[in-house]
């Protein structure tokens, strides 16, 4: 027996010590980074302490109990209760000090009275015995559910493996009762520390002891648990029953207890850096938008961060400094600092036990190679007991830190709101070319006082003037010209009586038709001469002037006329005639302060009132203006022959982009100082793509025509297609200035900028146009982009914005028809394999067919 129980002490022993080499390698192993230090010797890990008390009941296995593994009843059960004092290592490992006081006790009925000398071979013998063993150990606990199933600080209940040594000082007393076989008294024998070495304190037995059991922890907080321990014990001696063993009794004592407690947990640290590492996964980020995109030439990205319940450590602090990393470079961006709740500094704090959560927003520049790109981070995390840093370099240097794995964030960056298309207005100057030209000429016949009958012998009539507007406007008739109507207007004076003046213009009307149909006779006459067929030449002539339209019409007194004469004329008092004449408003008393007038003032009847007693002849002509097929044609081939007006006219009237052109710059060469003339023909050339040619055309026409605001458009378009942005904006700008609707042109660059709305608005009166959907695409109407998408002209590029809608709305169908058609441009082509807009389809075969 002896044997077999020092072989069961070095099991025990052994089993210990491999399970605690065992749990150490699992917890290095479980670390998802192994903490870096920056001097060796630096602090190490996780740590707790913790003390509670505990009771419960104790039961003896040995040479004086009814069963070596399971003894129940009231002789059979005593009391256990005691401190005990750990310091936790980490979440698996801890060694704690365990200080116990109990009552053993039990007793065993024999026959074998082997060890009394007696005359009855069948005495019988009850032996009994009661112990208090002072227990002292040293014990190693595993959490075995820490290390197989990995922590979680939700976890309310965990349990843990206990092994120990430690020494046993114990007063006893054994009692022999020995009966007969008629259970007759015979007598008893007692025994108390007469077997062991005595060499304990005051003389108690001591002995050496192993131990092995099975604990449940049930936390209540983060300091207070209930721990309930099953805890096996092996002596190296029998001083607890005070029998010594024999070939069929066993040598070593054996005891065991079931306990529950109540321990405080206290100096706990809330985690460490290796703890933060292994859960760093449980870490979450929510980053938003959920692809980086372009706007105004920035890039903003805002990441949420939650960090769960008892993760982040109370002493440490994370440099988190998200990186933008693209081919051929990468872009650090801004670093925030995150702290533990007991950490002093700058920093955004974190609670341990309740978790917590940050905003990190920043906005950084847009460059180009950005296009393709990964936001990433890889937070650092290192001991800040007395101070956070900034950098780190600072980190690495100074204190012991864990790089954690590098993380994805959101892919980037979606630079849609750039694909703007230099589509910019260029304005072409009116034309001024009239298809339908009315010219006039204008002859007076002029009357005596109270005459209409026609006397071209009369004073004024003889005069220079009178003679040669008559015949102009006869030759002007004449001419041949379409005639659209010779109007009568018949005047009278108006110191007469009103009615009589109303009958007299309107016979002084009469009067010119007369004169003009006269006009037609002598032309009939003369005609009569020249043809032989002189019948038919007069008929047609007086045929012609009956349908000629000869409006008549009569305005009675000219009133005005007679204020405009005073007013021009030297009279003295014209202003006093002038007060009478407009205060007075009867018309009766107004024509009789005339009369009185002229009899105080004789140069009124003389001057001012015969030029009033007229008619006047006005022929109205249409004149004669070539076809559209004649402007067209000399345009091209003799443009010498047409006007400025007409040239510039004939180009409206074409499609073809070629003879427009030709048209344009021959209007130009044929009229070098026409600023219109120079202005369209560097219209015509933009659109042909000729931007020296058309720019050398408006330096012209703005040395001819400066501050025009349509010359500095143009100027402005040419930049804009030149991709010198900022010049064509400030152009746009001065032409706006100058009285120019810009808004198409300027809304362009709106939409790069971010403002979408503004954008929307300033290209709100366009169609079917690029740019239109464009910003509302960017602005998230995808709807009204497509249906505006869809009525542009159809290019590779309108298709490409197609594809980008259909990949918004996960409409694939959509998207790969629109992006099969736009990478028929290779340029495109190499676009889209890169784009973040088709980010999720990337990756689809039939993605991969299209770009490849």
């Amino acid at each position: 027996m002896k044997k077999f129980s020092r072989l069961l002490s070095k099991t025990v022993i052994f089993l210990l010590v491999l399970l605690i080499s065992a749990a150490s390698y699992a917890q290095e192993k479980k670390q998802d980074q192994p903490v870096q230090k920056s001097r060796p010797n630096a602090a190490s890990g996780y740590s707790y302490w913790s003390i509670g008390l505990f009771g419960g009941v104790m039961q003896f296995n040995g040479d004086l109990s009814k069963n070596l593994w399971i003894n129940l009843g009231s002789n059979s059960i005593g009391y256990n209760y005691g401190l005990v004092v750990t310091k936790q290592f980490t979440r698996v490992i801890g060694v704690r000090l365990r200080f116990a006081h109990g009552k053993l006790q039990s007793s065993v009925d024999s026959k074998n009275a082997w060890d009394y000398s007696l005359n009855d071979p069948h005495a019988f013998i009850s032996k009994k015995f009661v112990a208090y063993p002072w227990e002292s150990d040293l014990q190693l606990t595993v959490n075995w559910l820490n290390w197989a199933l990995g922590y979680k600080p939700e976890r309310v209940f965990s349990s843990y493996l206990i092994f120990g040594f430690g020494v046993d000082q114990t007063v006893g007393h054994r009692t022999d009762l020995l009966t007969s076989k008629d259970d007759a008294w015979i007598g008893q024998k007692g025994a108390s520390n007469n077997l062991g070495n005595t060499s304990g304190i005051s003389g108690t037995n001591l002995a050496l002891k192993v131990g092995a059991g099975l604990g449940f922890d049930f936390n209540i907080d983060q300091h207070w648990s209930i721990p309930i321990e099953f805890y096996w014990r092996w002596q190296n001696s029998d001083v607890l029953d005070m029998t010594p063993g024999g070939s069929k009794q066993v040598v070593n004592d054996m005891y065991s207890s079931a306990t529950i407690g109540l321990a405080y947990k206290f100096g706990y640290s809330g985690g460490n850096l290796k703890t933060m590492a292994k859960r760093y996964g449980e870490v979450k980020y929510e980053t938003t938008p959920p692809v980086l995109s372009e706007k105004g030439d920035s890039v903003v990205v805002t990441i949420k961060g939650t960090f769960p319940q008892k993760y982040f450590a109370k002493k440490a602090a994370m440099q988190f400094q998200p990186v933008l990393t693209y081919n051929g470079g990468q872009t650090e961006l801004k670093a925030i600092t995150l702290k533990g709740e007991r950490v002093t500094g700058d920093g955004i704090p974190v609670k341990y036990k309740e978790g917590g959560s940050f905003t990190y927003t920043t906005t950084f520049p847009y460059k180009p190679e950005m296009n393709t790109s990964m936001l990433t981070v890889a937070p650092v995390i290192y001991e800040a007991k007395e101070k956070t840093y900034a950098k780190k370099a600072e980190i690495k240097e100074k204190v012991k830190f864990v790089e954690l794995p590098s993380r994805d964030l959101v892919p980037g960056v979606i630079y849609t709101p750039t694909r703007i298309i230099p589509d910019q207005v260029a304005l072409i100057a009116d034309h001024g070319y009239q298809k339908e030209v009315i010219v006039s000429r204008t002859g007076m016949v002029f009357f005596k006082k109270n005459k209409f009958d026609l006397d071209l012998k009369y004073g004024l009539n003889k005069t220079d003037a009178a003679k040669a507007g008559l015949t102009d406007v006869a030759n002007f008739v004449h001419q041949g010209w379409k005639i659209k109507s010779i109007d009568m207007n018949g005047w009278a004076s108006p110191e007469g009586e009103e009615t009589f003046n109303a009958n007299l213009s309107e016979n002084r009307s009469k009067t010119g038709q007369k004169w003009m149909v006269d006009q037609y006779k002598a032309w009939a006459k003369e005609a009569e001469k020249n043809n032989k067929d002189k019948k038919a030449v007069k008929a047609a002539i007086e045929a012609a002037g009956k349908d000629v339209n000869i409006p008549l019409a009569h305005h009675g007194p000219d009133w005005n006329g007679f204020l405009k004469g005073v007013q021009n004329s030297d009279l003295k008092d014209k202003d006093k005639i002038l007060n009478v004449v407009n205060s007075v408003a009867d018309p009766k008393k107004k024509e009789q302060e005339i009369r009185n007038m002229i009899l105080i003032y004789p140069q009124i009847e003389e001057k001012l009132l015969p030029p009033l007693r007229r008619c006047e002849v006005t022929a109205n002509l249409y004149e004669p203006r070539f076809t559209d097929e004649e402007l067209s044609k000399y345009a091209v081939s003799d443009p010498s022959k047409l006007k400025v007006e007409e040239l510039l006219y004939a180009a409206t009237i074409t499609n073809d982009p070629a003879a427009k052109l030709t048209i344009y710059d021959n209007a130009a060469k044929q009229f070098p100082n026409n600023w219109k003339a120079l202005n369209n023909a560097a219209a015509a050339n933009i659109v042909k793509g000729n931007y020296a040619k058309a720019n050398d055309y408006l330096t012209k026409a703005q040395g001819v025509a400066p501050n025009n605001g349509i010359i500095e458009n143009n100027l402005g378009v040419v930049a804009a297609m030149q991709n010198n942005s900022k010049k064509a904006e400030a152009q746009f700008k001065k032409a706006q200035q100058l009285g120019e609707n810009e808004n198409y042109n300027l809304g362009i660059y709106e939409i790069p900028r971010g403002n979408y709305p503004k954008a929307l608005n300033m290209l709100g009166n366009t169609k079917c146009n690029y740019n239109l959907g464009l910003a509302q695409l960017v602005s998230g109407n995808n709807s009204a982009a497509e249906a505006t998408l869809k009525c542009a002209p159809q290019t590779p590029g309108n298709s490409y914005l197609l594809a980008i809608v259909g990949a918004r709305t996960n409409n694939t169908k959509m998207l790969y028809e629109y992006l099969m058609k736009a990478c028929q441009d290779a340029n495109l082509k190499v676009q889209a394999q890169g784009d973040r807009e088709f980010y999720n389809f990337a990756k689809t075969p039939e993605f991969q067919n299209i770009v490849k």
